[in-house]
Protein backbone atom coordinates (compact mmCIF):
# COMPACT_ATOMS: atom_id res chain seq x y z
CA UNK A 1 0.00 0.00 0.00
CA UNK A 2 1.60 3.55 -0.96
CA UNK A 3 0.76 6.02 1.18
CA UNK A 4 -0.18 9.22 -0.46
CA UNK A 5 2.11 12.48 0.38
CA UNK A 6 0.03 15.38 2.37
CA UNK A 7 0.12 18.62 0.71
CA UNK A 8 -0.56 21.50 3.12
CA UNK A 9 -3.52 23.51 2.40
CA UNK A 10 -1.51 26.80 2.66
CA UNK A 11 0.86 25.68 -0.37
CA UNK A 12 -1.41 24.73 -2.60
CA UNK A 13 -4.50 27.35 -2.03
CA UNK A 14 -2.70 30.24 -0.96
CA UNK A 15 -5.70 33.13 0.42
CA UNK A 16 -5.47 35.97 1.83
CA UNK A 17 -4.92 36.47 5.69
CA UNK A 18 -8.29 38.00 6.42
CA UNK A 19 -9.01 39.79 9.79
CA UNK A 20 -12.39 39.33 10.74
CA UNK A 21 -13.26 39.80 7.25
CA UNK A 22 -10.65 42.10 6.42
CA UNK A 23 -8.18 41.39 3.67
CA UNK A 24 -4.57 41.85 4.63
CA UNK A 25 -4.28 43.48 1.47
CA UNK A 26 -6.39 46.18 2.52
CA UNK A 27 -5.16 46.68 5.53
CA UNK A 28 -1.76 47.16 4.32
CA UNK A 29 -3.06 50.21 1.89
CA UNK A 30 -4.86 51.51 5.11
CA UNK A 31 -1.20 51.23 6.73
CA UNK A 32 0.64 53.02 3.93
CA UNK A 33 -2.40 55.53 3.14
CA UNK A 34 -2.37 56.66 7.24
CA UNK A 35 1.66 56.68 7.68
CA UNK A 36 3.02 59.57 9.23
CA UNK A 37 4.86 61.25 6.71
CA UNK A 38 7.20 58.86 6.12
CA UNK A 39 5.56 59.08 2.11
CA UNK A 40 4.74 62.76 2.27
CA UNK A 41 8.70 63.67 3.08
CA UNK A 42 9.02 63.18 -0.96
CA UNK A 43 6.45 65.73 -1.68
CA UNK A 44 8.13 68.35 0.21
CA UNK A 45 9.36 70.34 -2.61
CA UNK A 46 9.16 69.74 -6.29
CA UNK A 47 10.40 71.60 -9.53
CA UNK A 48 9.51 71.46 -12.45
CA UNK A 49 9.78 73.35 -16.19
CA UNK A 50 6.98 75.70 -16.97
CA UNK A 51 4.61 73.77 -19.38
CA UNK A 52 3.47 74.88 -22.45
CA UNK A 53 0.67 75.93 -21.02
CA UNK A 54 2.36 77.85 -18.30
CA UNK A 55 4.00 79.58 -21.19
CA UNK A 56 1.16 80.43 -22.77
CA UNK A 57 -0.77 81.60 -19.94
CA UNK A 58 2.28 84.00 -18.86
CA UNK A 59 2.63 85.45 -22.16
CA UNK A 60 -1.51 86.18 -21.85
CA UNK A 61 -0.78 88.07 -18.79
CA UNK A 62 2.31 90.07 -19.63
CA UNK A 63 -0.06 91.25 -22.94
CA UNK A 64 -2.42 92.28 -20.27
CA UNK A 65 0.26 94.57 -18.67
CA UNK A 66 0.93 95.41 -22.07
CA UNK A 67 -2.17 97.43 -22.67
CA UNK A 68 -2.20 98.66 -19.38
CA UNK A 69 1.28 100.22 -20.00
CA UNK A 70 -0.32 101.50 -23.62
CA UNK A 71 -2.73 103.23 -22.47
CA UNK A 72 -0.12 105.35 -20.68
CA UNK A 73 1.96 105.98 -23.88
CA UNK A 74 4.46 103.33 -23.09
CA UNK A 75 5.36 99.73 -23.45
CA UNK A 76 6.97 96.91 -21.42
CA UNK A 77 10.68 97.25 -22.07
CA UNK A 78 12.19 94.81 -20.31
CA UNK A 79 14.23 98.26 -18.78
CA UNK A 80 14.04 97.73 -14.93
CA UNK A 81 13.96 101.53 -14.52
CA UNK A 82 11.43 101.93 -17.25
CA UNK A 83 9.25 98.82 -16.76
CA UNK A 84 9.33 99.77 -12.41
CA UNK A 85 7.80 103.16 -12.96
CA UNK A 86 5.31 102.24 -15.56
CA UNK A 87 4.04 99.63 -12.92
CA UNK A 88 4.20 101.66 -10.37
CA UNK A 89 1.93 104.43 -12.55
CA UNK A 90 -0.75 101.62 -13.09
CA UNK A 91 -0.48 101.31 -9.73
CA UNK A 92 -0.98 104.54 -8.19
CA UNK A 93 -4.12 105.25 -11.11
CA UNK A 94 -5.18 102.56 -9.31
CA UNK A 95 -6.51 100.71 -12.73
CA UNK A 96 -6.26 97.37 -11.34
CA UNK A 97 -9.04 96.35 -8.28
CA UNK A 98 -8.10 95.20 -5.45
CA UNK A 99 -10.08 92.03 -6.30
CA UNK A 100 -8.77 91.64 -9.51
CA UNK A 101 -6.28 89.23 -8.59
CA UNK A 102 -5.38 87.71 -12.26
CA UNK A 103 -4.69 91.60 -13.43
CA UNK A 104 -2.36 91.73 -10.11
CA UNK A 105 -0.43 88.56 -10.75
CA UNK A 106 0.24 89.80 -14.49
CA UNK A 107 1.87 92.68 -12.92
CA UNK A 108 3.72 90.34 -10.92
CA UNK A 109 4.91 88.28 -13.84
CA UNK A 110 6.44 91.58 -15.48
CA UNK A 111 8.08 92.49 -11.96
CA UNK A 112 9.41 88.56 -12.08
CA UNK A 113 10.95 88.87 -15.57
CA UNK A 114 12.59 91.85 -14.35
CA UNK A 115 13.93 90.21 -11.60
CA UNK A 116 14.56 87.21 -13.16
CA UNK A 117 16.96 89.48 -15.73
CA UNK A 118 18.73 91.13 -13.39
CA UNK A 119 19.33 88.11 -11.01
CA UNK A 120 19.82 85.12 -13.74
CA UNK A 121 17.05 83.59 -12.56
CA UNK A 122 14.52 80.89 -14.62
CA UNK A 123 10.71 80.75 -14.12
CA UNK A 124 9.95 77.54 -12.73
CA UNK A 125 6.78 75.38 -10.97
CA UNK A 126 7.60 75.10 -7.62
CA UNK A 127 4.82 72.26 -6.11
CA UNK A 128 4.77 72.00 -2.20
CA UNK A 129 2.22 70.68 0.55
CA UNK A 130 0.50 73.81 0.02
CA UNK A 131 0.08 73.76 -3.76
CA UNK A 132 1.47 74.89 -7.30
CA UNK A 133 3.43 78.40 -8.20
CA UNK A 134 5.08 80.06 -10.64
CA UNK A 135 8.76 80.95 -9.08
CA UNK A 136 11.90 82.16 -9.80
CA UNK A 137 14.75 79.67 -9.37
CA UNK A 138 18.25 80.64 -9.55
CA UNK A 139 20.01 78.08 -12.13
CA UNK A 140 19.66 74.84 -9.71
CA UNK A 141 20.29 75.79 -6.69
CA UNK A 142 17.43 75.96 -3.89
CA UNK A 143 17.18 79.86 -4.11
CA UNK A 144 13.62 81.22 -5.52
CA UNK A 145 11.28 84.33 -5.55
CA UNK A 146 7.53 84.09 -5.60
CA UNK A 147 7.44 87.45 -7.57
CA UNK A 148 3.87 86.95 -8.92
CA UNK A 149 2.54 87.39 -4.64
CA UNK A 150 4.87 89.86 -3.85
CA UNK A 151 2.57 91.88 -5.65
CA UNK A 152 -0.70 90.54 -5.89
CA UNK A 153 -0.94 89.78 -2.22
CA UNK A 154 0.39 93.97 -1.03
CA UNK A 155 -2.26 95.41 -3.79
CA UNK A 156 -4.86 92.87 -2.79
CA UNK A 157 -4.54 94.05 0.95
CA UNK A 158 -4.38 97.56 -0.31
CA UNK A 159 -0.83 98.09 1.32
CA UNK A 160 1.42 100.86 0.03
CA UNK A 161 3.65 99.21 -2.93
CA UNK A 162 6.69 101.12 -4.19
CA UNK A 163 7.42 98.75 -6.90
CA UNK A 164 11.33 99.95 -7.60
CA UNK A 165 11.99 99.68 -3.38
CA UNK A 166 10.65 96.02 -3.63
CA UNK A 167 12.42 95.28 -6.74
CA UNK A 168 15.77 97.12 -4.60
CA UNK A 169 15.13 95.19 -1.78
CA UNK A 170 14.59 91.85 -3.39
CA UNK A 171 17.78 92.09 -5.47
CA UNK A 172 19.25 93.06 -1.89
CA UNK A 173 18.05 89.92 -0.27
CA UNK A 174 18.86 87.40 -3.07
CA UNK A 175 22.24 88.69 -4.11
CA UNK A 176 24.04 87.26 -1.44
CA UNK A 177 22.24 83.75 -1.27
CA UNK A 178 23.94 83.25 -4.95
CA UNK A 179 27.38 81.08 -5.72
CA UNK A 180 30.38 83.34 -5.52
CA UNK A 181 28.24 86.16 -3.98
CA UNK A 182 30.98 87.49 -1.67
CA UNK A 183 32.93 88.61 -4.74
CA UNK A 184 29.91 90.28 -6.57
CA UNK A 185 30.06 94.47 -5.27
CA UNK A 186 27.41 96.51 -4.18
Amino acid sequence: MVRQLSISRAVSQPELLTLRGVSSLFLLFMVVLTAPSAMSSEFEVQIQSLTAIDRQYMGEQRKTVEGLANRLGRRVSGIATRDLNTLQEIIDRRWVDAEDVQTQQALGIVFGDLLAEELDFDWVIYRDKKGRSRALRYREEDIYVFPITLISRRLSAGAALSVASLFEEQLQKQRPKLPGARWMPD
